[in-house]
């Protein structure tokens, strides 16, 4: 498979964010990557993200990131035979849209559904729609999932009823 699939800017970005983290260390790198990339959060959301990020290990973050760089599972999505759902934000900066559609292509059945205005944080910003679209896509997909009746979501927290 070719190694051009990243576009030019996430080529960059793979390269320049490990860097980052080792120079700036990973609670100001998170500040910074918050700042840019998830302006849409609740003040104490972003805190706490920025928390997640920032209690990291520099060099295991630094690993990390390289080694997703380097990860390619492309071959493998024909492999994948259970019901899968793609969600995605229509304005995710942090991963772009060619991503979603190179997982829908490639795993046989999956159902992919942009998410209109949502960015890479979508979770909390959209809850209530990505709860709704996990939901349905349960209750189509799985017997057991039918069993229950539906899901509640209330102050920030899903439960089925």
């Amino acid at each position: 498979m070719p190694s051009t699939w990243r576009t030019r800017r996430e080529q960059l970005e793979g390269h320049l964010a490990p860097a980052l983290v080792g120079v700036l260390g990973p609670r100001l790198f998170a500040k910074l990557g918050v700042a840019l990339g998830a302006k849409e959060l609740a003040k104490e959301r972003a805190g706490w993200l920025i928390g997640l990020m920032g209690d990291q290990d520099r060099r295991l973050m630094v690993s990390a990131w390289q080694q997703t760089m380097a990860f390619d599972s492309r071959k493998r999505l024909a492999d994948i035979g259970c019901p899968t759902l793609i969600i995605a934000g229509s304005q995710d900066r942090a991963v772009p849209m060619h991503h979603a559609t190179m997982l829908h292509e490639g795993i046989p059945g999956s159902r992919l559904v942009v998410v209109d205005g949502a960015a890479h944080t979508l979770i909390w910003t959209h809850t209530g729609e990505f709860v709704r679209l996990v939901a349905e896509f349960l209750e189509a997909s799985s017997p057991l999932w039918r069993l229950r009746r539906r899901v509640e979501y209330r102050e920030g927290h899903a439960r089925c009823v």
